[in-house]
């Protein structure tokens, strides 16, 4: 008779060596939530760059469960700390220690304050556990998707007086001002500091200047107005990540002639 093998489960921070089998987690996770991955190795690389600027270092803001069966290790899950009390959790459902992976890295996740945790509706089984841990429902966020041919929506029309600027060397500062002053009206969106905001939609190396749409006043030469900040992921999908109209500019048609215009853009490029 061949002797049982018990494997040995690890908490353990993550490291860079684990990038690889991070990506491999998040996918099968996003798998099972979407039916694909949503992104590729080189977004889990900046998680964990943005874990690193959060806490200062991967040892204190992130954690993998690790499954140990003699010469063999593989991860079945991982969790990350990236500021401002948010979190990222992702287990690999189908490998054989997934709940047990799900459970620690909760319990440490509420260990080390993590105040938000991001779950789909139909995931029944870590929304019983994020309640049994404390967390109540807070919000509801959805993510919109449309076609990538936008012939359908016409040219962009901006409002009377607002149009277009380039994004300049100096403009951040006024670009995270006019966002932050409405963004955090918003249930769910914290004042991030210009540093990480520059960190993170500036000075990543996703960013591209012309799909940073900047509106200003005064026929594009005046105060920002409004703001999309897009980019695009590798597999060709594009996104906006951030779209701000100041208030004293809402209700003129901007936010559409913002939309409609980084829709345009990210077409341009043959995105989906």
């Amino acid at each position: 008779m061949l002797p049982i093998v018990t494997a040995e489960i690890v908490l353990r921070p993550a490291n860079d060596d684990d990038l690889d089998a991070l990506f491999e987690v998040q996918a099968a996770q996003d798998t099972s939530w979407w039916g694909s991955p949503d992104g590729d190795v080189s977004d889990v690389q900046a998680e964990l760059d943005r874990v690193r600027r959060a806490t200062g270092s991967l040892e204190a803001g992130s954690r993998v469960v690790e499954s140990r069966d003699g010469q063999t290790a593989s991860i079945a899950g991982f969790a990350a700390l990236v500021g401002h009390g948010q979190s990222n959790l992702a287990i690999d459902t189908s490998v054989p220690d997934a709940d047990v992976a799900r459970r620690l890295l909760v319990e440490w996740l509420v260990d080390s304050g993590a105040t938000g945790i991001d779950a789909p509706a139909h995931d029944g089984d870590l929304l019983g556990l994020l309640a049994d841990a404390g967390y109540r429902p807070t919000r509801s966020s959805f993510e919109l998707e449309r076609q990538a041919d936008v012939t359908d929506l016409g040219a962009t029309v901006w409002p009377s007086g607002i149009a277009p600027a380039p994004f300049g060397p100096g403009d951040d500062e006024e670009v995270h001002g006019l966002i932050y002053s409405v963004w955090t009206d918003v249930d769910g969106h914290t004042d991030r500091p210009i540093d990480e905001w520059r960190s993170l939609f500036v000075d990543d190396a996703s960013f591209v200047a012309d799909l940073a749409l900047v509106a200003r006043r005064n026929g594009g030469h005046g105060p920002v107005a409004g703001v999309a900040m897009c980019r695009t992921f590798a597999g060709g999908i594009g996104w906006v990540n951030q779209l701000a109209v100041g208030y004293p500019d809402r209700g003129v048609g901007l936010g559409r002639a913002l939309l409609v215009e980084s829709f345009q853009r990210l077409s341009a490029l043959g995105v989906e």
